[in-house]
């Protein structure tokens, strides 16, 4: 059996110092500094560095419940300043106050508008099941169907009228026990089966 000839201490630092001090050449420069075959930091890095953040859609945000807000009330809780496009990014950095006019943003304590492509909103005249309503979402997992339904169940929740998904799951929900927008936060859920 061939001996490899860096040791696991090695790599590890090797790994810390691409991802924490590249240097102006970037990964080929590190790699050509120690010899090393072109590719193999980012080999290392894969197999050493920490892992990724969850991917969007990988796991979703949940709030249901019933509102007696219209469609564009409960609607208008999600539209931004009608100036939010014109501030630049180093405005909304700098900013100690919500440059975003949005509720949903203002709620979640994000700086930037929320990513539309992310979002899913539903709103119905009258209360469903509140599994129906779920399967309007993108959720693929029936574990975690279930999961929602009887965390919904819990809370007296069998049926309801409106829901919003947010399918940013590195999204911090800082305040769980409070309503959005009239909803509870239900909770972060997989969006799909894990694979065995």
């Amino acid at each position: 059996m061939a001996k490899t000839p860096y040791s696991e201490a090695f790599k590890r630092e090797l790994v810390d110092e691409a991802l924490n001090r590249t240097p102006r050449g970037g990964f080929p420069e590190l790699e050509k500094r120690h010899g090393l075959k072109p590719g193999t930091l980012f080999d290392w890095v894969e197999t050493l560095g920490p892992p990724p953040p969850p991917a969007p859609f990988s796991s979703l945000h949940f709030w249901i419940g019933t509102t007696p807000l219209s469609d564009a009330d409960f609607g208008a809780y999600f539209d931004a300043a009608d100036d939010y496009w014109s501030h630049e990014v180093e405005d909304i950095e700098a900013a100690d106050t919500d440059l975003t006019g949005c509720g949903f943003c203002v709620d979640l304590g994000m700086r930037f508008l929320y990513d539309e492509d992310l979002l899913l909103v539903i709103r119905l005249e009258t209360p469903v099941a509140v599994r129906e309503l779920v399967e309007m979402s993108a959720i693929e997992s029936e574990a975690s169907v279930r999961a929602i339904v009887a965390a919904c169940a819990e809370r007296g929740i069998r049926t309801a009228n409106a829901m919003f998904v947010y399918a940013d799951p590195t999204q911090p929900v800082a305040d769980a026990a409070r309503p959005y927008n009239g909803l509870p936060y239900i909770g972060l859920f997989q969006s799909k089966s894990a694979k065995k």
